[in-house]
């Protein structure tokens, strides 16, 4: 752009800012429209950002190319067996997936890598106290099915499992709990019976906010069996459970529909029950995903009509503007404003308060995603790019919606201007 052109521009900014300063109340009932929306915009999309951006990292710490299959105690079954035993005291349940289902899902899933973990539901007590987590026997390779990170100590290894060690790792929610009270005194923890020291604490992606203790599979069947013995008031209940979790491992995410497919009818000729589930994380996400586009376009949509009444609020006022200018607009006609120096003149109006509302609503939204965020419990993320196109759009509001009232102006006849009282 050469000076002239800079110049003419430069003072038809300033023309159009003088123009709004003569009627400030007004001037700011009208970007108001503006402001709101673009604010709104703002909000909702570095909200749902977030939390788009939070569940995809959950859902993609639980391994997208992994197919988990979690033993589920049937609520009927578990009825039935409980109003069986009332009379005699003593409840037996039996359920969830069994050793010649791991065998049948390791023939059906080819060479996909496959690896076990037992569900442990005995009470954890740290020095007499009762500490609420889940404990899980795992395979020595269970963490690297997982997005895991190692913040201390070490992981469970090959030799821990051989030898039946009692080790156990933690997540990060119960290493407070796993601390020693006495200097120089090892962290551990109690599981029944049973002392096991804490070697290592992991933050691990699939297990976000439970705290959870894992120890050896060999050890937890060495040491607790397959069954669970929990006493109640009056009655004793004794659950057997083989087989807590699978997690199947395939090497293409291609697969994974046609491994999920093969493993969930395995396990329905197998357990007419129905105690099993079959999680598949990319389905999940690919299910998200598609929720999000949609709430991306319903986002979208208020956006618009937002923008939209604000866009009729300026060209209303702008309306009424050229109206009351009509001699002023004369005036310039007689000392040789031509009609398009009329029209930029009242274009540069409107997209100036356009524009300023919709710098105005960026900052608001900006300052509005934080505060909303620590009620939510959600992380806002405000990206470069929606603060752009809403400055853009806000631009492209006071053009198109400045458009009418311009060429109004422009159009007005010189003599008729100048005699309009």
């Amino acid at each position: 752009m050469n000076a002239p052109h800079f110049f003419y521009f430069r003072e038809l900014a300033q023309n159009g800012l003088r123009g709004l300063l003569r009627h400030k109340l007004r001037s700011i009932l009208t970007l108001l429209g503006v402001f709101f929306g673009v604010a709104a915009v703002i909000t909702m999309q570095g909200i749902g950002e977030g939390a788009q951006r939070t569940v995809l990292r959950d859902i993609a710490g639980l391994g997208l190319r992994n197919i988990i299959v979690d033993s589920v105690q049937p609520q009927y079954n578990r009825n039935d067996q409980r109003a069986a035993g009332k009379r005699r005291g003593i409840v037996q349940l039996q359920y969830g997936l069994l050793d010649r289902d791991v065998s049948q899902i390791m023939s059906a899933c080819g060479s996909s890598r496959i690896t076990l973990a037992q569900v442990i539901k005995y009470d954890v007590f740290q020095f007499g106290r009762r500490v609420e987590a889940r404990v899980m026997g795992i395979a020595p390779d269970y963490f690297e099915f997982f997005d895991t990170k190692l913040l201390s100590g070490r992981l469970l290894t090959p030799i821990d499992n051989e030898e039946m060690n009692n080790v156990c790792v933690v997540t990060s929610q119960l290493a407070d709990y796993a601390r020693p009270t006495v200097r120089d005194a090892r962290p551990r923890l109690r599981v029944g019976r049973s002392y096991f020291d804490v070697v290592g604490v992991v933050k691990i992606a699939s297990h976000q906010s439970a705290p959870m203790m894992f120890i050896p599979i060999s050890s937890s069947r060495g040491l607790f069996g397959l069954n669970t013995l929990k006493r109640e008031a009056g009655s004793v209940e004794f659950t057997r459970q083989e087989v807590g979790q699978v997690i199947v491992r395939t090497d293409e995410e291609e697969d994974i529909p046609a491994i999920a497919a093969t493993i969930q009818r395995t396990l329905d000729m197998n357990h007419e029950m129905g105690d099993f589930k079959v999680t598949v994380p990319l389905e999940i996400l690919q299910a998200r995903q598609r929720t999000q586009r949609i709430l991306n376009l319903v986002l979208i949509a208020i956006a618009a009509i937002s923008l939209i009444v604000g866009g009729i609020g300026i060209m209303n006022i702008m309306l009424a503007a050229v109206t009351e200018r009509i001699p002023e607009i004369g005036v310039r006609r007689a000392l040789g404003a031509t009609q398009q120096d009329i029209m930029w003149q009242f274009l540069a109006e409107t997209v100036t308060l356009s524009t300023l509302g919709g710098i105005l609503g960026c900052l608001c939204g900006i300052i509005t995603v934080p505060i909303a965020s620590k009620f939510i419990g959600w992380e806002g993320v405000i990206t470069p790019s929606a603060v752009a196109i809403s400055v853009l759009v806000s631009w492209t509001v006071g053009l198109v919606f400045g458009l009418a009232p311009a060429l109004r102006a422009a159009k007005l006849d010189p003599v008729t201007a100048l005699r309009f009282e």
